[in-house]
C-alpha cells in the first residue's frame, strides 16, 4: 500500500515569523517566508485556498499559541487557517468537526501535553477520518512538540526520564499510529533527550529513535522516505544491533548504565533517511 499523505514532525519552537532572538542552538538559518519550517507546511499543501485546521489539544494556552498560528501562516500568505481546541472524544466525533477536516488541506497540531492529545482522539472518528485521508489522499498532517511526539506508535510520556536504578526505562504509551516503528522526541538538545531516546529505543529496538531539535523537523513521504528541514539536527537512534544483554546493565552502582552497538546517525537540512530501510541517502 503506498501512503498518498505526507507527515511534517517539528521539534518545537519553530520560527513563526515573529522571533525576536536567535535560537538556543541554530546550525543554519533558514529566512521564514521563503525557507522557514511553516513556509514548508504551506508548500506541501500547496493550495492556498485549503484550509489549515490547527489544533491546539495539547496547549494550555490555546488562544495565545493559536493566534500565533494565524498571524504565522497568514504572513505566508495562506488566509483560510481555522483553530480547534477540542477537549473531549465527544468533541472528536462530532459530524461539524469532521466536515471542517474532510475539507480541509492540512491540520497542524500544536505543542503542550502530548497525552491531551491522546486522551482526546485516541479511538474516535476524527481520528480514524485523518488516518483515511493520510492513507487515500494527498492530505498534510503537521506537528510540533508534542503534536511530533504523538505521531508516533509508541509516545514518550509527558515529562519521562529514566528512572535511575538498576532497571532503567522510559514510560511509553500507544499514540496516534501515524507513524509505525519510530519513537519521536522533540526539544532534542536544548532539554538533553540524548538518554531517554536511547533507552526507549534500547528497550524497543524494532523502533527507529528519532530526536527533533527546535525549529527542526522531518517531512514524511510515503510513509517511509524521510527529509530532514530546518536549522539544526536530527538525530536517529537503531538498536538493531543491540544484544538483549545490553539493553540495562546490573551491577549495584545507581545512575550507571550500559548500552553496546548503538548506531546514531546525525542529519541536517537535506539529508534523506529511510525508516524501512534505515539507510541515509
Amino acid at each position: 500500500m503506498i501512503v498518498k499523505g505526507t507527515l511534517i514532525a517539528i521539534g518545537g519552537n519553530e520560527d513563526k515569523g515573529i522571533r525576536k532572538k536567535t535560537l538556543h542552538v541554530q546550525d543554519t538559518t533558514h529566512d521564514f517566508v521563503t525557507s522557514g519550517i511553516l513556509y514548508r507546511v504551506v508548500k506541501e499543501i500547496n493550495n492556498p485556498d485549503a484550509p489549515i485546521e490547527v489544533v491546539t489539544t495539547a496547549s494550555s494556552i490555546p488562544d495565545v499559541v493559536g493566534a500565533n498560528y494565524l498571524r504565522a501562516f497568514r504572513k505566508l500568505g495562506h488566509k483560510e487557517v481555522r483553530l480547534m481546541h477540542i477537549t473531549t472524544k465527544e468533541q472528536a466525533d462530532d459530524e461539524k468537526i469532521l466536515e471542517r477536516v474532510a475539507n480541509a488541506g492540512g491540520i497542524m497540531f500544536s505543542g503542550g501535553d502530548q497525552f491531551n492529545l491522546i486522551k482526546a482522539f485516541k479511538d474516535t472518528a476524527f481520528a480514524y477520518l485523518i488516518h483515511m485521508r493520510y492513507v487515500q489522499d494527498p492530505f498534510i498532517i503537521a506537528g510540533t512538540s508534542a503534536g511530533a511526539m504523538a505521531m508516533s506508535d509508541l509516545m514518550i510520556y509527558p515529562g519521562a526520564e529514566p528512572s535511575t536504578d538498576l532497571n532503567p526505562e522510559v514510560p511509553l504509551y500507544e499514540g496516534l499510529s501515524l507513524v509505525h516503528e519510530a519513537i519521536i522526541d522533540t526539544h532534542f538538545l536544548v532539554r538533553g533527550r540524548f538518554r531517554r531516546l536511547a533507552v526507549a529505543v534500547a528497550n524497543n529496538p524494532t523502533h527507529i529513535g528519532i530526536g527533533l531539535e527546535e525549529d527542526t523537523g522531518i517531512i514524511i513521504r510515503k510513509g517511509n522516505k524521510l527529509e530532514t528541514i530546518g536549522s539544526g539536527l536530527v538525530t536517529i537512534i537503531d538498536g538493531r544491533s543491540l544484544k538483549e544483554t545490553n539493553l540495562t546493565v546490573a551491577g549495584g552502582v545507581r545512575h550507571d548504565m550500559f548500552i553496546e552497538n548503538l548506531l546514531v546517525h546525525m542529519l541536517v537540512h537535506g539529508n534523506n533517511f529511510t525508516l524501512r530501510g534505515k539507510k541515509i541517502s
